[in-house]
């Protein structure tokens, strides 16, 4: 009998951070696909400058900003947090730079997990410890939610059609 999935249940004010999770588990999802197909590692390359600049350097901005204010700076999930963020960036930084089908693979895996933290392990905390003022300053401040990531014309992970 297959395992069943519960969704995860998100407070209204962190939920669009787990919406831009889906984004981003949708671009790990796409490096794998390129990945099975043997697309060029410069094709996804391309895709991880794209990505980058369109939504992970900015997420990772509004994560930082808005929950360590509510944990503290020194909180060991914060310290984690920040942490894997710089490894994010490193290895993105990287596959602009020069892609390797090694290191495209290791950056869907290591956002992959990093994504599964926060959302199993990060968000519930933040959920417990934040007072109900600091959930409605996280509400207000993440109401501004970045769009889907759109936009992306080369749909590489896409089997062709013959």
């Amino acid at each position: 009998m297959p395992t069943v999935v519960t969704p995860i249940k998100r407070s209204k004010e962190l939920a669009p951070l787990s919406r831009e999770h889906h984004e981003g588990l949708l671009f790990v999802f796409k490096i794998r696909q390129g990945l099975k197909m043997g697309i060029s590692k410069e094709r996804m390359g391309r895709f991880c400058t794209w990505s980058w600049a369109s939504h992970f350097a900015a997420h990772f901005q509004k994560e930082e900003a808005e929950l360590i204010p509510i944990l503290g700076e020194c909180h060991p999930m914060i310290e984690k947090m920040l942490e894997e963020h710089e490894a994010i960036a490193d290895k993105f930084a990287e596959m602009m730079r020069k892609p390797t089908l090694p290191g495209l693979e290791r950056l869907a895996q290591i956002l992959n997990y990093h994504i599964r933290f926060e959302e199993r392990q990060l968000f519930p905390l933040v959920e417990q410890m934040a007072t109900k003022v600091q959930l409605v300053a996280l509400g207000e401040a993440l109401a501004d939610e970045m769009p889907a990531c759109g936009g992306w014309r080369d749909a590489f992970w896409v089997a062709p059609k013959f």
